[in-house]
């Protein structure tokens, strides 16, 4: 009899264990990643329309990307800030990817016209979650 309670108890351990375990790979899976631009100065105008791929809300919309920063009103605290900042969302880095590597961003993207502009991919925090960058220093 106790055998048998054990061996229920320890099942149903077991999945609980399971469930966790497989919600925080879902957790894990679903981090959003952040396409960043920076454009530097006045010699950027000639892309300030919609020469650059993080402007031109057709070629990433499709990949699920949407607008988090379109340049609003900045306050400088350190250093020389950038003329404009474009920040485009994405679900996860692979969407991200696809889109950097879609025809769309390649018939935009032009390295002759880019001198200024500092673009880069970030991995975001999963919604709901507590980042556990062990990086990030306790002050």
């Amino acid at each position: 009899m106790i055998t048998w309670l054990i061996r229920a108890v320890a099942v149903v351990a077991s999945f609980g264990l399971g469930a966790f375990a497989t919600e925080l790979l879902e957790i894990q899976a679903s981090r959003p990643a952040y396409f960043v631009t920076l454009f530097g100065d006045q010699s950027d105008q000639e892309i300030m329309g919609t020469d650059y791929p993080s402007l031109s809300p057709g070629t990433f919309q499709q990949f699920g990307g949407h607008y988090i920063i379109h340049t609003g009103r900045t306050i400088t605290f350190d250093g020389q800030p950038p003329m404009r900042i474009v920040v485009v969302a994405f679900d996860s880095m692979e969407r991200l990817q696809a889109w950097h590597q879609s025809d769309a961003f390649k018939k935009l993207y032009d390295i002759h016209k880019i001198s200024n502009v500092r673009a880069f991919a970030v991995e975001g925090v999963a919604p709901g979650s507590a980042s556990n960058d062990s990086s990030i220093s306790q002050r």
